[in-house]
């Protein structure tokens, strides 16, 4: 889920407030992204005009010191103080152009330095063969676009799905150039004339087209061809997301809609969805169009995570809907503490479930009226009866705080999971011990480590009579593989609790005939169609199998009641009408790509042979 900028000014660099007028809204549109990568972050200008013996690009990428963005935008920002102290001509400047591109990496593929992070530039003494990119994406046939790559006689030296990408883009990009270079050449231009013929000539929708034609997975690219045609890019099923905002100034993108209402000031309605399967693209003169670069599904399959998750809350659609998920889940929620309202403190982590948790509460306070109605309406009560069933409100508390200062990068692993327990502080003396229950909203559930090293222990200090941990999601059942760093297969506690509770009913034949299926149909289109996988959740109910995570994460030495209470999933296409990406909930992936992984996964998990993640699963 990393995310992207791309900008392209509209109007002569002389025409804005500033010359660095775009650099800021670059580096501004980095910084409400944040959330999006902590891994790596780039900033690439481009400058249309740049002298014969001048780059046209210029890249500053960064890993190190961490938050790397942080880094990146003081450094770039320091220097042109220093530039305009000197009083040098502030076109210049090496960051300062009619183009940008912009880059923070949530790494889920190959390694975490800085040939790993984007913008990643494919150089040629051409301009119009000069390639930059940077993307949101992760690829599940990348070792199949790995061989082709082989087949029309490359000798590739990463495996990685970025540099198999840049590659397959270069190389589509070197036939298009090469043949209207022909046509120019037949035409009777010059050399020289021919770039111009290029450069005026160039298709890019139909580069494009070819360079995605094989691609299985979800992506956003953005870019720069060196003679000045700038592109985005984004994947038939829409799964990762993309936004724009048009202007008479500018023409910018990003993976986040509410960065760019707020850093150009614009109502929400401004900014726009790339569609699916679509491509913005502007031309060297700066006219710019979106069309179609191939055919979109009719459904498309919009990642739902994104919505419940990764974006920031700040865009009104997603705090509206993350609302509703909290509203969602309060009657399963009041159920669960047998309306006891007067005994019960609700609570949230982390603050992505803030607005979840606003919802779930507005909710339980109409429950509340409505149970009070009742109650007046067929009882006779006493006055002194009425005022203190009138005085009840639910009783909401900001009780867990995050100490961001204890996550340090210590190199002893035995000291780092030690300190990593005491990230949570809490407030004493409002829960009171062994009489009320409390309820704690989260967002998601994945891997269990955080409630089993840390949030359980945590709360379990207060010492309330019970506690119940909320997710605002459903179980988290399956990987992903087109971004998310949701973990492999094996370590998904859902999984867990699931292989446990096979194991403990005697159910493991259900395994053994999964491989078994796995093994038949693996290199027909079978294993390209179906999830193998649902097979070992069949048996369960989810609520036997929120029974089992609590047991596998339940702390030593934590003896209170606890319980897990999940969002059912037919509640999130009434929350997220138009995200209707649940793969990792359902096991209904919308590329063959992803029924192919998970099937792998599984095979592997069955073998022994477990992969740190999903994307990294290899055939057999």
């Amino acid at each position: 889920m990393c995310g992207i900028v791309w900008l392209r000014l509209l109007r002569p660099l002389e025409d804005y407030p500033s010359p660095a007028w775009g650099l800021r809204k670059v580096t501004l549109l980095l910084q409400k992204q944040r959330n999006r990568g902590q891994d790596g972050a780039g900033i690439l200008t481009y400058k249309a005009h740049a002298p014969l013996g001048t780059p046209y690009f210029h890249l500053r990428k960064r890993v190190k010191p961490t938050p790397p963005w942080r880094f990146l935008i003081e450094e770039i920002w320091a220097e042109w103080d220093a530039w305009e102290k000197e009083e040098k001509s502030p076109y210049d400047f090496p960051f300062i152009g009619e183009g940008y591109l912009a880059h923070l990496r949530y790494g889920t593929f190959s390694g975490y330095g800085l040939e790993d992070s984007h913008p990643v530039v494919r150089m040629n003494s051409w301009p119009s063969k000069s390639l930059a990119i940077a993307g949101n994406f992760n690829l599940t046939n990348t070792e199949e676009l790995f061989q082709r790559l082989v087949e029309i006689g490359q000798h590739p030296i990463h495996r990685g799905d970025t540099y198999t990408i840049v590659e397959r883009m270069g190389h589509f990009l070197d036939e298009s150039v090469e043949e209207l270079y022909r046509q120019a050449k037949s035409e009777g231009l010059s050399k020289a004339e021919a770039s111009k013929y290029i450069q005026q000539h160039f298709s890019v929708l139909s580069w494009l087209e070819r360079s995605a034609r094989r691609w299985d997975g979800g992506y956003v690219i953005a870019g720069w061809i060196g003679n000045g045609w700038g592109f985005v890019m984004r994947d038939p099923q829409g799964i990762r997301p993309a936004y724009y905002l048009a202007t008479p100034e500018v023409l910018a993108v990003a993976s986040e809609a509410a960065a760019l209402h707020n850093v150009f000031e614009v109502p929400p309605e401004k900014v726009r969805e790339l569609p699916p399967a679509h491509a913005l693209f502007v031309s060297p003169e700066g006219e710019w169009q979106i069309q179609p670069f191939t055919e979109a599904p009719a459904k498309p399959t919009r990642c739902s995570f994104e919505r419940i998750y990764f974006s920031r809350g700040n865009s009104p659609h997603i705090y509206s809907e993350r609302k509703t998920l909290g509203a969602l889940l309060a009657h399963e929620v009041a159920r669960a503490i047998e309306y006891n309202f007067e005994r019960t403190i609700f609570t949230y982590i982390p603050n992505t479930s803030q607005a979840a948790f606003w919802g779930m509460l507005k909710e339980l306070e109409n429950i509340l009226i409505l149970r009070q109605f009742r109650q007046i309406q067929s009882q006779k009560l006493s006055e002194e009866e009425l005022r203190a069933l009138l005085h009840q409100r639910i009783r909401a508390e900001y009780l867990v705080w995050k100490d961001t200062q204890s996550r340090t990068f210590i190199s002893s692993p035995a000291l780092r999971k030690e300190m990593s327990r005491y990230t949570y502080d809490v407030i004493y003396d409002i829960v009171e011990p062994e009489k009320d229950t409390l309820v704690c909203l989260d967002d998601s559930i994945v891997r269990g480590t955080t409630l089993r090293e840390t949030l359980l222990r945590t709360l379990g200090r207060l010492r309330p009579a019970r506690l119940i941990i909320a997710s605002s999601a459903p179980q988290i059942r399956y990987p992903d593989f087109y971004g998310i760093d949701m973990a492999s297969l094996h370590e998904l506690i859902a999984f867990q609790a699931a292989i446990a509770l096979l194991k403990e009913y005697n159910l493991t034949e259900i395994l053994d005939n999964t491989y078994a299926l796995c093994q038949r149909s693996y290199g027909t289109e079978d294993f390209t169609r179906n999830n193998y996988v649902k097979a070992i959740y069949a048996p369960f109910t989810d609520a036997q199998i929120a029974a089992k995570i609590v047991e596998l994460v339940r702390p030593a030495g934590v003896d209170i009641p606890i319980s897990i209470i999940y969002q059912p999933v037919e509640n999130l296409q009434k929350a997220l009408p138009n995200h209707r990406g649940d793969w990792y909930f359902t096991g209904n992936y919308p590329t063959p790509g992803g029924y192919a992984k998970v099937n792998l996964s599984f095979m592997q998990f069955y073998e022994g042979k477990l992969q740190p993640r999903a994307y990294e699963t290899p055939h057999p």
